[in-house]
């Protein structure tokens, strides 16, 4: 899906994060990254995208991730239990500094997480547009 690294806000240095992206998306979503060992500077948490067909690809700053309240869970093949972990996860990035929606998901069985192929990213326009509609229809008698 791409990979990710920890970027320096004070000495610009670049440190891999040494993690799988499902693993450092999780942690991130739960809390700050460390400041940088070298300087105590703060630091971001950057990805690097392929998205295919040429739209989008790129490095974009994590700029925050987030997970349901309550997760999902059931029992996959051989009743092991299988836990669902959808991301929205908002970047910034391109020469526009831009903000987008990107949605991974992971299935969890055991320690093995297996991502989603095709997650989804939107502009951040484009994400909000959808939920105004989405808040519109619910407000609407049925």
């Amino acid at each position: 899906m791409g990979n990710q690294y920890f970027y320096c806000v004070q000495c610009h240095k670049k440190s891999p994060t040494h993690q799988k992206l499902f693993e450092t998306l999780y942690n991130f979503s739960k809390s700050a990254p460390e400041q940088c060992p070298s300087c105590g500077g703060g630091r971001e948490l950057h990805v690097t995208l392929d998205f295919q067909l040429g739209a989008g690809d790129g490095t974009f700053k994590v700029v925050s991730a987030f997970l349901p309240d309550k997760l999902e869970s059931w029992l996959g093949e051989e009743q092991e239990e299988v836990t669902f972990y959808p991301f929205l996860v908002m970047l910034q990035g391109g020469a526009e500094q831009k903000q987008f929606c990107w949605m991974p998901y992971w299935h969890v069985t055991g320690k093995d997480a297996r991502g989603g192929q095709h997650a989804v990213c939107l502009e951040a326009d484009q994400f909000e547009s959808l939920m105004d509609q989405v808040h519109e229809k619910a407000l609407q008698p049925v």
